[in-house]
């Protein structure tokens, strides 16, 4: 599928929960929607698919306020964020991609490559017989050269879907495997 394709498929996807969607390059961002009041409206020429499939999940999701103007940590923001990624994603792996084309797939869909990396890749780790230790060892393994700044605790913890109240655990883990104190 194309850029354009799939953004009318997004499109598709909003006006089939009976919202209506104009394109407007009057309006200085790329998109907004009121789900409770059934529009959207969006710049053509500042749309990227990505932009599109995050208002559907918050047209899917009767998301029906702000927090602030710039509520970007608000949980409707990520779970949209999030869930924006997989559906595209889901897309992505029907029409023959697969983990290997993760920048295509961010340049395609104009997702952000290290959220969508980081998603996906925890996606496609299998941990179902690992424990905390082994998953620590998997992920140190996957860096050539490994230093205080090349190891970050959160994202570890993200990888394999840990909380991140296994901070500490996580940092006395990777300074034990690493020898060097790890300060964050």
């Amino acid at each position: 599928m194309t850029e354009d394709e799939l953004l009318q498929h997004v499109i598709n996807k909003i006006e089939s929960l009976n919202i209506t969607v104009k394109a407007s390059d009057e309006i200085g961002v790329s998109a907004f929607i009121s789900p409770v009041q059934y529009w959207c409206v969006y710049n053509p020429k500042l749309i990227s698919v990505y932009d599109m499939a995050h208002e559907y999940m918050h047209a899917y999701y009767k998301d029906d306020r702000r927090l602030s103007e710039c509520d970007t940590l608000s949980p409707a923001e990520k779970r949209a964020n999030k869930e924006a990624i997989l559906m595209l994603w889901d897309w992505f792996v029907q029409n023959g991609g697969s983990s290997d084309d993760i920048i295509q797939f961010c340049e395609i869909t104009g997702c952000q490559y290290e959220a969508t990396q980081r998603l996906i890749t925890s996606m496609c780790c299998d941990m179902s017989n690992k424990s905390f230790r082994e998953c620590a060892i998997d992920y140190i393994s996957r860096f050539d050269i490994i230093t205080r700044d090349t190891l970050n605790i959160y994202n570890f913890l993200d990888f394999y879907g840990y909380h991140h109240n296994a901070y500490d655990e996580a940092r006395a883990l990777l300074y034990e495997l690493c020898w060097f104190e790890l300060v964050y």
